[in-house]
């Protein structure tokens, strides 16, 4: 009798001790590929879930997982991981969009390939959302500094007599698509041929186009 009381109590703890994870996986679910340097705590993380939950979900005994393995996730973590905040976006007024272009086709002019042109419109479009500069665009290119303007275009008053190119135009709605999600976050750009500042010189490079360092 004393033996049966005994298994009865372990198929209790059995059952009711494992509830938590068995239900999660018989929920609903998705797949999330594995990615190089990923983790199962990162991953049950990301997906408001645990660890035991993620290794029950996928019947797996260890914490074990290699880049390009599948595996299943909590599908309402899913929804949770893949709707970010919304990140911030600019509306360009027709106007602002040829100034902007004017000031790409003055630091550029055609000497520097297409993608430094995007480079120094995403400045622009990065110094909108940091806080030590102005928060729309015109503002930005209008900002002034101690030595007049942060534009040399803008301190020597040819900005508005600059004719934009087709390019400059693309190059601007370019950087205008990859603004929200631009990862490199370049605030400054210069030509190390010219330029002697030491503070300039001393910014952490994010990218080498043509003739140009940019930096932030």
């Amino acid at each position: 009798m004393k033996k049966t009381m005994i298994a009865l109590a372990a198929a209790c703890f059995l059952t009711f001790g494992s509830q938590g994870p068995t239900t999660e996986a018989a929920g609903s679910y998705t797949y999330y590929q594995v990615k190089k340097g990923d983790t199962m705590s990162a991953i049950a993380k990301r997906y408001h879930t645990t660890v035991s939950s993620l290794r029950a979900l996928n019947g797996l005994k260890h914490d074990f997982i290699y880049a390009g393995e599948r595996l299943k996730v909590p599908a309402a973590g899913k929804r949770t991981a893949s709707a970010p905040a919304k990140k911030k976006s600019i509306t360009l007024s027709a106007a602002d969009r040829k100034l902007l272009a004017q000031l790409v086709q003055a630091e550029t002019g055609s000497s520097e390939p297409f993608a430094g042109k995007v480079e120094v419109a995403l400045v622009v479009f990065n110094r909108t959302k940091h806080p030590e500069f102005p928060k729309t665009v015109r503002g930005v290119i209008y900002q002034k500094t101690k030595c007049g303007y942060a534009f040399v275009p803008v301190k020597t008053g040819k900005l508005t007599r600059i004719r934009p190119t087709k390019q400059d135009y693309a190059a601007v709605d370019k950087a205008l698509a990859l603004f929200p999600n631009d990862r490199r976050g370049s605030l400054y750009f210069y030509n190390p041929r010219v330029t002697k500042d030491k503070w300039m010189l001393s910014r952490p490079v994010t990218i080498r186009i043509g003739h140009h360092v940019f930096t932030k």
